[in-house]
């Protein structure tokens, strides 16, 4: 017997086996598309969680890596083909989801003092349009290419979405499948740059060029504004006076109600736990007091200071001096003056936030109907304001899908609109449109709080799982030619990169200084906003300690999210040759 010969069968015969069956595998995950769009995004969500340092790269460009390489190992037993419908309704629900959060913050801005930051948003955007064109056209991009760029350089995923529509109206066969390919690629080498670019130039650099201290001026601008951050709850409880009693035999309260004990006092005090036998009551205004109650009161100091009445023997026991303190956003419905903050205040409840059509009001503005507050104190004294200022907005957990539903069939119609321009055909598209429909959706929700609800669960759902589905589509249907691009492509997608990712910026930081007379303050926290970059908000906040620059980058932000969505359409458009 010749073992040589009999380990060279087996060896060959393992071999064999082993190519079927992953042969098997790639055509059935290429026949089931379904289960590799999940394996991408599984893998993508935990490669866009490592670090490098204070870096990650994000989920949507570890799905989108997933994908491209799935695609390009499978390459031998064929490519995906999935249908584009799929990406177009993944890719709406991500947009008009943008959209309904931006809406109230971009029309508010459009009417606000804040009209600087919208024109450095606006000069951002034209900005980078002309140097993405004029390099573009220097170097021969291509639609795929300078969509993939645009993207990536920008760090503005949707205009994937939006570009994507537009090859699709205007190219078809293998020019369009080279293309996406293409876009693809080039949004995933140019990703990197145009976050960890923007962070370092906007925390570091920008207020160099304009021969600016920013430690001294976001002091100087806390200063000059009165701001502070938001009251925390433990801040709130230590500014609290609250009481306990024990209800003793003979006590004048013994089967009254907590609604005419209150009124008694002129709603100067608050009954606001009330332990019976060791357990909690659930308060209402028509609840009797027993003898034997524990009962905890809170209200105006001077009331609560000098409470005394027969039978009621104060205790200091922990658990009834434990007060539930609750934050709630509330809606006036009517026009208030300065002495109602002052009453709310005396009563032991701190107003964390003022805002009117999405801008923070300072401490001195009246209050008018519509004006939203949030309110953080106890549980029992903020549900017995709330009843004289408004109504609670509605923060539930379930989804007007009717509403969202409409938004996204008005949205989608307005993005079919389509006409000619010097031979190139301009539309928004279904992401275009989607994005105006969740601005007007979004809007009209911000008044009317308690219908068309969209919980932040939802919206998080919508932006991040519906684009990654999105890419992971984009992904799996591009990876095949993937080193194909990749070498056709290479180093000068890099290089374009990195000049439209900085030559914005930089115009942008010279023209708000010295044009709109911008402290540098506003300027990269409108940067932040206008190039849709989080991350470079999170790293000035957190290098110079304050988050002043947060005031100038939500209407840079809203702005950024439609600027630069509908550019990426345009720049493709003029980029087909």
């Amino acid at each position: 017997m010749n073992i040589g010969l009999i380990s060279h069968e087996v060896l060959e015969t393992a071999q064999h086996i082993t190519i079927t069956g992953f042969s098997d595998i790639a055509h059935y995950l290429i026949a089931n598309p379904v289960i590799s769009i999940f394996v991408c995004l599984a893998l993508g969500y935990l490669i866009g969680k490592l670090k490098i340092k204070s870096f990650t790269i994000g989920a949507t460009v570890g799905t989108l890596l997933v994908g491209l390489l799935i695609s390009l190992v499978f390459k031998g037993a064929g490519t995906y083909q999935i249908d584009g419908t799929v990406k177009t309704i993944f890719f709406s629900l991500f947009i008009f989801a943008i959209g309904y959060e931006v809406g109230p913050s971009f029309f508010a801005s459009l009417k606000s003092s804040g009209l600087k930051i919208i024109i450095l948003s606006l000069f951002f955007a034209v900005a980078a349009f002309v140097v993405s064109i004029v390099l573009f056209k220097a170097f021969g991009i291509g639609a795929g290419e300078a969509g993939g760029i645009l993207a990536g350089s920008l760090t503005q995923s949707a205009i994937l979405g939006t570009a994507d529509s537009t090859m699709k109206g205007m190219l078809s066969g293998t020019e369009l499948k080279t293309a996406e390919s293409q876009m693809a690629i080039a949004y995933a080498l140019t990703y990197v740059f145009g976050t960890v670019g923007v962070v370092v130039f906007l925390k570091n650099g920008a207020a160099k060029l304009i021969g600016v201290n920013l430690t001294d001026t976001v002091k100087k601008k806390i200063d000059q504004t009165n701001f502070h951050e938001s009251s925390s709850e433990n801040t709130v409880v230590g500014n609290i006076k609250a009481r306990a009693f024990c209800i003793e035999n003979g006590a004048e309260f013994i089967g009254k109600t907590i609604g005419s004990v209150e009124e008694q006092y002129g709603d100067d005090l608050t009954i606001t736990q009330i332990i019976r036998k060791g357990k909690k009551v659930n308060l209402a205004s028509d609840v009797q007091l027993l003898e034997g109650d524990t009962v905890t009161i809170i209200g105006l100091l001077d009331a609560v200071l000098h409470f005394e009445a027969p039978g009621m023997k104060e205790t200091d026991d922990s658990e009834a001096l434990k007060l539930d303190v609750i934050k709630q956003e509330i809606v006036l419905t009517n026009h208030f003056s300065l002495d109602v903050i002052k009453h709310l205040s005396e009563n032991g409840i701190v107003i964390s936030e003022r805002k009117r059509d999405n801008n923070v009001l300072s401490e001195d503005q009246a209050l008018k109907a519509l004006d939203h507050l949030t309110l953080v104190g106890p549980k029992a004294l903020i549900a017995k304001v709330v009843k004289k200022l408004g109504y609670v907005k509605d923060t539930g957990t379930e989804t007007d899908v009717s509403f969202i539903s409409m938004g996204l069939v008005v949205g989608l119609l307005i993005g079919a609109i389509s006409f000619v321009v010097s031979g190139i055909p301009i539309t928004l598209g279904s992401g275009g449109g989607a994005l105006i429909g969740g601005l007007l959706f979004g809007y009209y929700q911000d008044k009317h709080s308690n219908y068309g609800l969209m919980p932040k669960a939802t919206r998080w759902f919508c932006k991040s799982v519906g684009l990654n589905l999105f890419i992971a589509i984009v992904g799996l249907t591009s990876g095949a030619s993937f080193l194909s691009a990749l070498q056709s492509m290479g180093v000068k997608v890099l290089l374009i990169g990195v000049l439209v990712t900085i030559l914005p910026h930089i115009a942008s930081v010279y023209f708000g200084r010295f044009v709109l007379k911008l402290d540098a303050v506003d300027i990269i926290g409108a940067l932040c906003g206008a190039g849709t970059c989080t991350a470079a908000l999170n790293g000035v906040v957190e290098e110079y300690e304050s988050s002043i620059f947060a005031v100038a980058y939500t209407p840079g932000y809203a702005m950024g999210n439609i600027l630069l969505t509908v550019l990426g359409p345009l720049v493709v458009a003029m980029c087909i040759h």
